[in-house]
């Protein structure tokens, strides 16, 4: 068995929730599903994605925050192209349209990108995953990536993929749950954010600031939060363009 983000060899076992078990890397201490569903399962589960409901559900709240975020990362580069991977219902999109930003939302799941096209006609939504866009020759001056990465199989395509499809100049907006907040319990297995095979990847921050600079991100600064989910903004390392 090998960690999905540092390739390490040694972990213990965690336990088992929903038929799934879950190891710990000894070396970055990263919470992972072994073995990992294969990849047509995992296409499978996110068709008609069981969370979608509530979150188109919640449309007008969630586009308030994400406009307040979206905002603040505007200041960071004076670049105006957008690219939300992972948009679900494509209200980061609309609230990022609506700040003067070329907005674009990416996803897997065609009754999100669906549904989003309906909501928001003046949107550009696409089913397509962020490694097949990064094959393209479109660029992004800030990517935004909320609740994303702890999805995947495989996250060093994927973290490659966010390199090679942000500006020199652009910014990484990313969020994923933190295993290790002072608020989450004793007993990982009673989380709420672990729950396999939806989520199967669960950093720490030293654990995702690895995997980030494995594909040359710097300046990775995490921003303080109260709840246990890691908020982080990085930049492409210059040196490596």
């Amino acid at each position: 068995m090998e960690c999905p983000t540092c390739h390490n060899t040694e972990s213990s076992l965690v336990g088992s929730k929903n038929g799934h078990k879950l190891h710990r890397c000894a070396n970055c201490s990263l919470l992972h599903v072994h073995p990992m569903p294969a990849a047509d399962e995992l296409l499978r589960y996110y068709q008609d994605y069981h969370k979608t409901p509530q979150y188109t559900r919640k449309l007008k709240s969630k586009q308030r925050r994400a406009k307040k975020r979206i905002w603040s990362l505007k200041r960071l580069t004076k670049g105006s192209k957008f690219l939300d991977v992972g948009c679900n219902a494509g209200f980061a999109v609309e609230a990022a349209r609506s700040l003067g930003l070329e907005a674009c939302g990416i996803d897997l799941d065609e009754a999100s990108i669906k549904f989003a096209r309906q909501q928001y006609p003046m949107g550009d939504f696409r089913k397509i995953s962020a490694q097949d866009l990064a094959a393209s020759a479109e660029r992004f001056d800030i990517i935004y990536c909320c609740e994303v990465i702890e999805h995947l199989a495989e996250p060093h395509s994927f973290v490659d993929a966010l390199y090679t499809l942000l500006n020199e100049n652009g910014v990484l907006f990313l969020t994923t749950p933190d295993i290790a907040h002072f608020s989450v319990q004793q007993n990982l297995l009673e989380w709420t954010a672990v729950r396999p095979p939806e989520h199967l990847l669960y950093f720490s921050k030293p654990a995702l600031t690895a995997l980030l600079e494995a594909h040359h991100f710097r300046k990775i600064n995490f921003r303080p939060n109260l709840k246990p989910t890691i908020k982080l903004l990085a930049r492409k390392d210059a040196a490596a363009v």
